[in-house]
């Protein structure tokens, strides 16, 4: 399948390998480094599955609210997941807000292939502020994730 961006990796593992080691730089530099986690759940009320076409779209509206170098990728089903790198706890959570009210914008009500916005969530997390290693950060995001999905 063609990746509807360059920085888009779909390969869980390699994509893990690249947060670890984006991780390790952080640590060497002193510097941040964030994760991001945005909702894209498949329309099961409708029979509309995750498409390769449908996740395209989402990816290339998704990197307009996020800067070039960051890395987009997934590490669980429905979920997209951006390393957002050099990016401290105020600017990861500045960065949820615009990808949360984007999210809100690009399904809507009831928006494209049938998704619900209401039904999103956005997550985040901040490392070293929010956790010290790579699962730890994932699960304080998801965490997160699942709060914005209640808050809604």
């Amino acid at each position: 399948m063609r990746t509807p961006n360059r920085n888009f990796f779909q390969d869980r593992d390699f994509f893990l390998h690249l947060l670890e080691l984006e991780l390790k730089r952080s640590l060497r530099y002193q510097s941040f480094t964030s994760v991001l986690l945005v909702d894209v759940p498949a329309n099961r009320e409708r029979g509309l599955g995750r498409t390769a076409t449908f996740l395209e779209r989402v990816v290339t509206s998704l990197s307009s609210q996020i800067r070039e170098t960051d890395i987009i990728g997934s590490t669980r089903e429905d979920t997209i997941t951006v390393i957002l790198l050099n990016c401290d706890k105020r600017s990861t959570s500045e960065v949820a807000n615009r990808v949360s009210c984007w999210t809100s914008q690009y399904f809507g009500s009831n928006g494209n292939d049938g998704i619900s916005g209401s039904r999103l969530g956005v997550g985040a997390a901040c490392f070293p502020t929010h956790a010290t290693d790579c699962e730890h950060l994932l699960s304080t995001a998801a965490e997160m994730l699942e709060t914005s999905r209640r808050a809604v």
